[in-house]
This record gives C-alpha cells, structure tokens and sequence, in this order.
C-alpha cells in the first residue's frame, strides 16, 4: 500500500501534463494549420487555382485526384468579399467556407445552385451595406473559401478546368451600380 501512495503523486502530475498538453495541442493546431495554408495558397482576396492533383499535392489535406481544387484566404479587413463562380454541370462541384481555425461555417454544392453564385462574406459584427446580395456571416477576419470540382471523365477535363479558372474573389466596395443591378439574388 505505501508504494502505491509513493506513486500516486507522479501519476497525478503525468495526468495533468497530459491534459495541458492535450488542451495545448487543440488550441495550437488549427491556427498553424491555417497560417499554413495561408503561406502555401499565396495573396488574401484572390482566387488561386491548383493544378491537377498528383502525389506530390499537399496544399489541401488530404487532397483527392478525382477533384480539382480552387481557392481564396481572405481576410475581411478591408470589408465584405464578394465570391462569384460558374456552377460547373454535369458533375460534383461545391464551395466551402472555412475560418481561421480549420472550423467549416457554410457549404454549397451543384445540388442546391445552378448558373452562377454569387454572394459576399461578411464578418460577423458589421453591418456593411450588402443590399441584393445573398450574405454569409463569416465568424472570423480571416479563412478560405474551397471550390472542389469532380473529374467525372478525361473527356471533361478541359471544360471544367477553364469553368473553375472563372471563379473570382475580391474585397467588395459596395457602388450604387453594384446594388441597384440586384446581382446575386
């Protein structure tokens, strides 16, 4: 019994270690994971379309080869982000939004928009005048919008590749223009 007592103190102390250490690691990850991925993607508020998946393909976790994949880090900064892309047919194609801690806030596929999408990201807090435009509350300054596209066939290719390098991001200044057209209802 007293060695027992003689160890319960070291045990208790390697449990809490362990915890601190397992809080530390949940807290610390996703931001590296992002800050990360922010150095690998390149310049905030800009579109960044990724070539063809291969082994070496390591900007997306996990990438799959049968998706091409289209990106835009942001930063709300400077005000809302308008998002516009083509809907690529006749296949899986969506748009994700993810925040500054890997955390997804909003998701949109071929099944629920056809034609064009077009919309805004505003962080939450503010209140910009986004009069006509379909608003997504991003929960953070910073993120990624994702658009994957699925390769259904070979054949395909060429035509989704050139849809998805259609795809535009950019800080939106709101223009008596820009409201009065009612784009992206």
């Amino acid at each position: 019994m007293k060695e027992l007592r003689a160890w319960l103190p070291w045990v208790a102390i390697a449990v809490a270690v362990a915890a601190i250490v397992h809080l530390a690691t949940l807290y610390a990850v996703p931001g590296f994971v992002m800050s990360r991925a922010f150095a690998i993607m390149g310049a905030p508020n800009a579109m960044h379309h990724g070539k063809r998946v291969d082994e070496h393909s390591h900007a997306v976790v996990r990438p799959s080869p049968d998706l091409l994949y289209s990106a835009c880090p942001f930063d709300l900064s400077a005000g809302p982000l308008r998002v516009r892309s083509p809907v690529v047919p006749h296949t899986y194609w969506s748009v994700s939004g993810f925040d500054d801690a890997t955390n997804n806030f909003f998701a949109m596929n071929d099944n629920g928009v056809q034609g064009v999408v077009d919309f805004l990201i505003v962080q939450q807090g503010t209140k910009p005048n986004t009069e006509g435009f379909k608003t997504i509350i991003s929960p953070t300054r910073k993120g990624i919008i994702l658009f994957r596209t699925l390769i259904n066939g070979e054949k395909n290719f060429a035509l989704f590749d050139a849809l998805r390098r259609q795809a535009t991001c950019a800080t939106f200044h709101a223009l008596p223009s820009d409201v009065s057209s009612g784009a992206g209802k």
